[in-house]
């Protein structure tokens, strides 16, 4: 993880949010390319065509053929920077302030270009390095290291009969999270799926209620599977 503050002041706030995309779709197993890149953070394709090409001038990226993009290792890093500094806002909002789980993402996307080395070292000495941020990501990491830690899976994935935990859901859609806190699925909730129909969709018993996730929602739902 880089801890130099010159290191991270030469990229610009549009820059990190660039950089924070092209990881969260490597870890999510998209291959990154200009147009996933362009629908994600809503800017046209010649504005990404030209901000990729000072992020690769810059040393951030790798600008391979039919527009993959790869992360150099500064930028992997300066990534991976911020989203530690995004979970720890995210965890901020929530256990100390209160904010609703459902709602914290779009303001710790606002917060994360402008914690500073000092705040960031206070928030680590409070919630120390190995928490979880109120979606399940790891502070430090992502999917890669949910996988390493654990079988996780998306609860589409999950034979029917099984007992899993939710380990992490999809964090950028309010009305999804909205959604789920009705349902009270969040991590750490435990249930039981009964069943996986024909078009994905499933059925799964959560603290003795029935509940049915069509297949959208259930690939969003990363879970862990429990010894009986």
């Amino acid at each position: 993880m880089p801890n130099s503050r010159a290191t991270r002041d030469r990229a610009s706030v549009s820059q990190e949010d660039y950089l924070k995309a092209i990881w969260e779709m490597e870890e999510e197993e998209h291959v990154p390319i200009s147009a996933r890149l362009s629908e994600e953070l809503g800017v046209t394709p010649p504005a990404v065509t030209a901000a990729l090409k000072r992020m690769a001038r810059n040393g951030y990226v790798k600008l391979g053929p039919r527009g993959r993009i790869q992360l150099t290792r500064r930028g992997s890093e300066l990534a991976e920077h911020l989203m530690l500094r995004h979970n720890l806002a995210e965890k901020l909002l929530v256990e100390v302030l209160g904010m609703p789980w459902t709602r914290v993402h779009e303001e710790a996307e606002k917060l994360e270009h402008a914690i500073s080395p000092e705040l960031e070292k206070l928030l680590l000495n409070y919630f120390g390095r190995e928490g979880y941020c109120p979606h399940g990501n790891p502070l430090n990491g992502g999917l890669t290291k949910l996988r390493r830690s654990h079988d996780v899976r998306p609860l589409s994935a999950v034979r029917p009969g099984r007992r899993v935990e939710v380990v992490r859901v999809y964090e950028k859609d309010t009305r999804f999270l909205d959604y789920l806190d009705r349902l009270k699925l969040r991590p750490g909730t435990r249930l039981v799926l009964e069943h996986r129909d024909y078009d994905d969709s499933v059925q799964a018993v959560v603290a003795g209620r029935t509940v049915h996730l069509g297949r959208d929602a259930a690939e969003k739902i990363w879970v862990k599977e429990l010894r009986s």
